[in-house]
């Protein structure tokens, strides 16, 4: 009888053991489980909440690009057709004004690399401003010297004229 008991014992030991096992390997599967689609449906929310971000901030950028892009182009034609013989300080004014407006753009975003053209057209533009003022300054110049190049060449020929009729 005593080798039974331990038999009973041996087997009830066993279910008891598997029932044991059986209950922490649910328990483990269902703690696994619950959180792989817990942490997994919250990253891919946080991936498309990303990437929505993302989308909204290439259309706020393509926006902003659209409207300057109109301040461009009438910087453009307003230095094209500057004439810095035209005492007009007003144009002058107004072109350095938007072209800092625009530079302010770059200098409020500059953590985006994609605001970088904000800051790099204000500085073409202002060369091409100031060498267009200097290449007029410098024909303005040579208009002059050849104007005045051709006043001494009269004036040395009337010379030339009185030393010859003077001498005859």
């Amino acid at each position: 009888m005593d080798k039974k008991t331990k038999i009973t014992k041996n087997k009830r030991e066993k279910t008891i053991g598997f029932v044991y096992v059986s209950i922490l390997f649910g328990i483990a599967t269902f703690i696994c489980c619950w959180c792989l689609f817990y942490y997994t449906d919250t990253k891919s929310e946080t991936r498309k909440e990303f990437v929505i971000a993302k989308m909204d901030r290439i259309r706020a950028f393509q926006n902003v690009q659209d409207e300057q892009m109109l301040i461009v182009d009438s910087i453009y034609n307003k230095i094209k057709t500057f004439n810095p013989g035209i005492n007009a300080s007003y144009e002058e004014n107004d072109i350095k004004f938007y072209l800092a407006e625009i530079k302010k753009l770059y200098d409020d975003n500059s953590y985006d690399g994609r605001y970088k053209i904000f800051s790099q057209v204000p500085a073409f533009y202002n060369m091409w401003f100031a060498d267009k003022k200097e290449l007029w300054s410098k024909q303005q110049n040579i208009i002059r010297f050849s104007k005045n190049l051709e006043d001494c060449q009269i004036g040395l020929e009337k010379k030339v004229d009185e030393l010859k009729n003077t001498k005859k």
